[in-house]
């Protein structure tokens, strides 16, 4: 027994290690790799923290065109989607040690761990303490993982609240202490002011209080209270980010563009494409589903069922968000994890009198093998940098003065301008389209000084006229600058 408590201990610290790492793995990458577009955002609004002074209620990008439909501009740079909590944290970091992306990766990885961390527990409550192990390993070796847990997002944050939440709030309902209530609290309330996720996690919470309570769970004034109190944040941020239309990004679209909600296509790019082939590897299919059609736990009962059912339902409510981005399936790595332990527990374990033990061991160890060579081979591009885009920006940012204002030609994605270290706009977006007539001329009336681009076509219309009428600050074979 004594042996058991310093031994589990033990394997935990290994694997947080190790999973600690594998995160490192080009940690100093200039941000421009895979979904590099939201990352410059959100990276953004951290440095500007540092070069306009902090600003909690005011965060900003350095892009000037609209990311709401119904505007035409957002001169004022205003990006009012989740609070900036994650960049506020970022930001003592850029403060002491220097804007550095590598230090904002840190930050998304240490959340990752911790979220492990969190993981274990809550597993290891509802299980057991071996399965709470694996649970915590999948989670950290996953390529998918391992990957997104250390881009510049917010989204380590909210695993990290999020399983945060459910952990203290099954052991508040069990201990009835204050101090969890409050602990139970504050995750609950940062996980629903940090994305929209977190509500549909609201299925298995209500488990929780039906486990406890049954459903005269609905008559605890507590809870009613708990919940009110735990909804506030998120209110008062959304009626306060309503002042700013400007700043708030078009998001209807994620719903069902397209009616591409229950299509073929719609169950192809999320269960073949993205849970079964980028995030499973396909073999990871075979111990997650003997983890899912395997008898639950006393206490656990279905709330992992539950937790999985929830991630269903959000995934079929942002239908087009979740088909066009594959970060949208963020939240499934932690219930993919839990059944992916369960079910390789059991093979680990299986009865010799039915089973070869051997030959079950063996098939996890082929499953486990696959799982992660072929999830790496979907994952290993998405560290890859942008042709140019670094090396673009780094000369704006080394060739023209600190304040001018860029216009970028490769698209409405904001890296390239991130990279400029500069305000300006975007390309390709809005009324914004670089290759137009009339373009340059409007930008340069709203004070543009300089425009760059990786995909510059010097025999177009557009690239003649460049080319006749500004002069070229830089041209390489991967990019070329003008002043305006």
């Amino acid at each position: 027994m004594f042996k058991k408590k310093i031994l589990i201990p033990l394997i935990l610290v290994f694997i947080i290690l190790l999973s600690f790492g594998l995160r490192l793995y080009k940690i100093d990458s200039p941000l421009a790799d895979h979904h590099s577009w939201r990352q410059a955002d959100t990276a953004a609004v951290a440095r500007n923290f540092i070069k306009e002074g902090f600003d909690f209620f005011h965060p900003r990008i350095d892009n000037m065109t609209s990311i709401n439909i119904l505007s035409e501009g957002n001169e004022e740079r205003l990006f009012m989607v989740e609070p900036p909590i994650y960049q506020t944290i970022i930001f003592p970091f850029y403060k002491i040690f220097g804007v550095k992306e590598s230090l904002a990766r840190l930050v998304s990885i240490i959340f990752s761990l911790g979220a492990m961390v969190f993981l274990y527990l809550l597993v290891s409550r509802l299980t057991n303490k071996w399965i709470g192990l694996l649970a915590a390993f999948f989670m950290g070796v996953l390529p998918y993982s391992i990957f997104y847990s250390r881009t510049v997002l917010p989204e380590s944050l909210i695993l990290f609240t999020n399983i945060g939440m459910l952990y203290y709030f099954y052991r508040w309902l069990k201990e009835e202490r204050i101090s969890l209530g409050i602990l139970a609290w504050l995750f609950t309330a940062l996980s629903l002011l940090l994305k929209t996720f977190p509500f549909f996690l609201l299925l298995p919470l209500a488990y929780f209080l039906y486990q406890r309570w049954g459903f005269a769970f609905l008559k605890q004034k507590k809870i009613w209270l708990f919940a009110f109190l735990a909804v506030i944040p998120f209110v008062l941020w959304r009626f306060w980010a309503k002042q700013f239309p400007d700043g708030i990004p078009s998001f209807i679209w994620l719903f069902n563009e397209g009616g591409i909600r229950f299509r073929p296509a719609f169950f192809h790019w999320i269960f073949a494409g993205r849970i079964g082939k980028l995030i499973l590897g396909y073999w990871g299919l075979v111990p997650f589903v003997l983890g899912l059609i395997l008898k639950p736990f006393r206490k656990e009962g279905y709330f992992f069922h539950l937790w999985l059912v929830a991630f269903l339902i959000y995934v079929s409510v942002f239908a087009a968000g979740n088909v066009t981005h594959d970060y949208y399936q963020i939240p499934f790595i932690p219930i993919a994890a839990v059944f992916l332990a369960k079910g390789s527990f059991w093979l680990l374990t299986i009865p010799k009198k039915y089973f070869s033990r051997l030959l079950s061991w063996l098939v996890l160890a082929v499953c486990l093998l696959f799982m992660i060579g072929f999830s790496w081979f979907e994952v290993r591009g998405f560290y890859l940098i942008q042709g140019g885009v670094d090396l673009a920006g780094r000369a704006v940012d080394e060739l023209t003065p600190k304040d001018a204002l860029v216009l970028t030609g490769d698209s409405n994605d904001a890296t390239l301008l991130y990279n400029t270290n500069r305000y300006g706009w975007t390309g390709g977006y809005a009324s914004y389209f670089p290759n137009s007539k009339g373009t340059i001329q409007k930008i340069k009336e709203m004070g543009g000084t300089v425009y760059v681009t990786t995909k510059f076509d010097r025999d177009s219309e557009f690239g003649q006229e460049m080319l006749q009428n500004y002069q070229i600050i830089k041209e390489t074979d991967q990019y070329i600058i003008f002043s305006l």
